[in-house]
């Protein structure tokens, strides 16, 4: 009843007309953990001592809604805001915000957007909203030191998303760049995706591409990622996952390249959720060949106890071990709470948190 009273007078405040003809959905997560967190073992001896702090990461509130257009042709929209429940700052922005029109062609929208690639690193993480430290992220978004934007939010971004057949479908992403790199005139930090999935039942599979060029504002610097995802729940409740990422960033002759892999099983009975899942990323190669000492593993236990079907209890530990010529950070929430961290050091992290979903 309360969220039907807020709908109406958000919808009031917009226009008393517009919301004759569209259906307001108001949804979010409150998320949040107290942490511990530290790293050691840096090959310049620089480490960061345990640090305690209040995790609030993938927290957001969202408004969604869909018109009926007639003919089968529909109007939808959607957006959402990151907030910061541990420290009162508030609503941020930075999460998916897009319009489009849906119908029996599938859907075409616009905005700042989820893509594919991102969409399948979620959904083999078996952490809750696939947020806070410990994400398989950690290893498969970034390559020495540089993000390829294969786990992070598409902006100004226009996507079309297949009907599903059968359980398949596909989605085809274009990422504006909007600006030249140093303002020479040699293209827009661009960049596209394509992916296929099949999803049914317990099943899930799917493939994506991706392609930026011209990133970080790097003139002929390009990246290019393959993923593979899977995941599958069997009768026993138990789920199982699989990622394997090939990433390259080259600029000229020049090239960085690395493959990882994530596996995950997670295991339900009654209110109870145990989950374990480890990350590796092979050593870096490049135009010379491969770089000593750069791999990594990531090994993260996550727990989660069911109060209701919006509550639940849950705590993790993460550990992420560099080579010494390598420094993986933690994706979301890295550890450097006032050391600056460098190559060859492990990260831990400890959390219990409760999380609630409107």
């Amino acid at each position: 009843m309360q969220k039907k009273i807020i709908a109406l007078a958000v919808a009031a405040l917009a226009s008393s007309a517009a919301f004759a003809q569209t259906n307001v959905t108001i949804y979010g997560v409150i998320d949040v953990q107290e942490a511990f967190v530290k790293s050691s073992g840096a090959t310049n001896g620089v480490n960061q001592s345990t640090v305690s702090r209040l995790d609030a990461h993938g927290n957001y509130i969202g408004f969604k809604g869909v018109e009926d257009l007639g003919n089968g042709l529909k109007a939808v929209f959607l957006y959402e805001s990151a907030l910061y429940a541990d420290n009162g700052g508030g609503l941020a922005g930075g999460r998916d915000a897009y319009v489009g029109l849906t119908g029996g062609f599938g859907t075409v929208v616009a905005g700042n957007l989820t893509h594919p690639l991102r969409a399948f690193g979620a959904k083999v993480d078996l952490l809750p909203g696939a947020a806070g430290f410990g994400t398989t992220a950690s290893l498969t978004g970034e390559i020495a030191g540089t993000k390829t934007g294969a786990d992070d939010r598409a902006s100004n971004a226009v996507a079309y998303v297949s009907p599903s057949f059968g359980g398949f479908s596909g989605t085809a992403a274009y990422i504006n760049g909007e600006t030249q790199p140093n303002g020479a005139n040699t293209g827009e930090a661009r960049a596209y995706q394509l992916a296929g999935q099949y999803e049914n039942g317990p099943a899930f599979a799917g493939v994506g591409y991706h392609k930026a060029d011209n990133i970080s504002g790097v003139a002929d610097a390009e990246a290019r990622v393959w993923r593979l995802a899977g995941t599958y729940t069997l009768p026993s409740n138990t789920k199982l996952t699989a990622l394997y990422d090939n990433t390259k960033v080259e600029n000229g002759s020049a090239y960085d390249k690395r493959q990882a892999l994530s596996l995950g099983v997670a295991q339900s009975f009654g209110k109870n959720t145990v989950g374990l899942q480890y990350a590796h990323a092979f050593k870096t190669k490049d135009e010379t060949g491969s770089l000593d000492k750069t791999a990594a593993n990531l090994w993260t236990l996550q727990y989660g106890y069911t109060l209701s079907k919006r509550t639940m209890l849950h705590a993790r530990l993460s550990r992420l071990s560099n080579n010494d010529n390598v420094n993986y950070t933690f994706y979301n929430m890295p550890v450097n709470n006032g050391v600056a961290t460098g190559a060859g050091s492990n990260y831990t992290g400890v959390s219990f948190g409760l999380r609630h979903t409107f």
